[in-house]
């Protein structure tokens, strides 16, 4: 058997993994990332959801927003990236592969190793010492200081014997208002997405399964339904039109990942826990894609939408693995539910988390299969409105494990929260918080529990990252650095639009408010007057913190 050393090894080269090394890497850490197709990105590129879900404008920055650019000019900017109304950046699958490759292969402290698969992981009592993985046909221990849980579906979780959780949280254990009384294995579907064409005539055919069975998709869109009742059908019943233009990528392209009685795979724990009946899984979950397919060419009458040959080097020119949407979660030392997103009384926001290293804005959303079942069967799930949110730093690390940091679906969140920290620009976010906070650990030479937030936030924010979620202001703007620290000291322009407008003139309430909040000698407030916000903001801090 085969031996590495590293200082930092990555199980899994998706979004988070693939944000945690670039960040750990730049920071100056040996870090070897081992991923199990050729491609890196993960959700984004391997499994095709090529169409940025959240974490809009400003929100997030770091190595999202660098990536996010990138594709922007390549198609000529973000409005030609708008393609989709699912989405403002939409793109091609291998155009956002290529870019993720490009800015991972720019770190020289960066060693990636591709169609390498995880077969175990190293311990010695509590603490995670490194992995054990099949790399060029031959089986090789890699030795770290760290190791970074970034796996689609929670694998090293699982080899490692972690306490972890599946499924749906109880009432109880999450104390989750919208949460099932007792706690269940209910998990939120994956997808075989496929990247569609728009061919010049017809498409080349895709034939039927011999399974396939159109009633499956009835109701999918309006084109075959047999009934008009939106209530009773759980959805709204969208237009030929609607579904067409939902997921449109560039140059005539079309991500399937529709929602609604189309290709979402009906998703058990066997899955899970079963690796070597995964691949069947798989199988059926691609020929449940290709006969939809099937059935937009016959049943709706589209026959010139067809697969697209030119996206994946596979040979069934499908994607390589398919969209998780949700894993095994660790026990973090925070666990993260409902009411860290949702707005608490009297604000738009929720509660500000003073430890936050992570942003998104996207809402609570999940794919259940069985939410449209008849009534008397189905899956009901009704969710309160969250606001844009932080993730606080606990959440990435597992409670009495050493060695070892969460940074992909896999964090501390209950299955609720889980519908909106899984988004790819967040993930990629709460990796790169996981890669900055491995890299103290391994220069400071302490465990990950030890790192204090603030350090793992000032790392963040010098790498353009946000903490603390504003639409408008973005990392290269003056004032970024001050006015993100203020607002994890509680001083924040707290609005319906979460922006943080700083050209605006503020008023004489206002800054008493602000200089009260930042707990500075009112006394400050009177030479304040006139200022716009942003001034204001910066003549605080000063005093604040110098």
């Amino acid at each position: 058997m085969k031996s590495f050393n590293t200082e930092l090894v990555i199980a899994g080269g998706g979004c988070g993994g693939f944000g945690a090394a670039v960040q750990a890497a730049r920071m100056g850490v040996k870090t070897l990332l081992i991923e199990e197709t050729p491609w890196l990105g993960g959700m984004i590129t391997a499994a095709g959801v090529s169409a940025f879900d959240g974490n809009k404008y400003a929100v997030g920055g770091g190595i999202y927003l660098e990536l996010r650019r990138k594709i922007e000019e390549y198609y000529g900017g973000a409005d030609n990236t708008f393609t989709g109304w699912i989405s403002l950046t939409c793109f091609e699958p291998s155009v956002g592969a290529r870019f993720i490759h490009e800015i991972a292969s720019a770190e020289e402290n960066l060693t990636i190793w591709f169609n390498t698969k995880l077969i175990g992981v190293l311990k010695n009592g509590n603490r995670v010492t490194g992995l054990r993985v099949m790399h060029e046909g031959e089986e090789t221990e890699i030795n770290a200081r760290i190791t970074v849980e970034a796996t689609e579906f929670g694998d090293v979780l699982l080899m490692a014997g972690i306490p972890h959780r599946f499924g749906r949280d109880s009432k109880e254990e999450s104390g989750e208002n919208s949460a099932p009384e007792l706690q269940d294995d209910i998990i939120q579907d994956m997808t075989f997405c496929a990247t569609l064409k728009k061919y010049d005539g017809k498409a080349p055919v895709v034939p039927a399964s011999p399974r396939y069975d159109e009633n499956r998709f009835i109701n999918s869109t309006d084109v075959h339904c047999d009934t008009k009742d939106e209530a009773y059908l759980n959805h709204k019943l969208h237009s030929w039109e609607s579904f067409i233009t939902y997921a449109a990528l560039p140059n005539d392209k079309y991500l399937l990942n529709w929602p609604f009685r189309s290709n979402d795979y009906p998703t058990t724990r066997d899955i899970y826990d079963d690796h070597a009946g995964r691949s069947e899984h798989f199988r059926k979950a691609k020929e449940l894609t290709l006969d939809y397919v099937h059935y937009m060419q016959t049943k709706l009458g589209h026959p010139e939408w067809g697969i697209a040959t030119d996206e994946y080097p596979t040979e069934d020119n499908l994607p390589f693995i398919p969209y998780v949407r949700e894993g095994r979660r660790g026990n973090g030392r925070y666990f993260m539910v409902e009411n860290d997103v949702v707005p608490v009384n009297g604000s738009h926001r929720p509660p500000l988390r003073e430890d936050g290293i992570a942003v998104g804005d996207y809402f609570l959303d999940h794919h259940h299969s069985h939410a449209f079942l008849t009534p008397d069967k189905r899956l009901i799930e009704n969710y309160p409105d969250n606001a844009p949110f932080q993730i606080p730093l606990g959440c990435l690390v597992p409670e009495g494990t050493e060695g070892l940091i969460l940074s992909e679906k896999n964090i501390s969140v209950s299955h609720i929260v889980n519908g909106c920290t899984r988004l790819q620009p967040c993930v990629v976010l709460t990796g790169q918080a996981g890669g900055a906070l491995a890299a103290i650990a391994i220069k400071k030479g302490v465990e990950a529990a030890d790192v204090h937030h603030a350090d793992v936030q000032d790392a963040l924010l010098k790498s353009g990252a946000q903490v603390f979620p504003y639409k408008d202001f973005y990392p290269e703007m003056p004032g970024f650095y001050e006015v993100q620290k203020l607002a994890l000291a509680g001083v924040y322009h707290d609005n319906e639009a979460f922006t943080f407008e700083g050209d605006e003139a503020v008023s004489e309430a206002e800054i008493l408010e602000v200089v009260k909040n930042a707990g500075i000698e009112n006394d400050s407030a009177k030479f304040m007057a006139g200022m716009s916000r942003l001034e204001l903001y910066l003549a605080v801090f000063n005093q604040k913190f110098s």
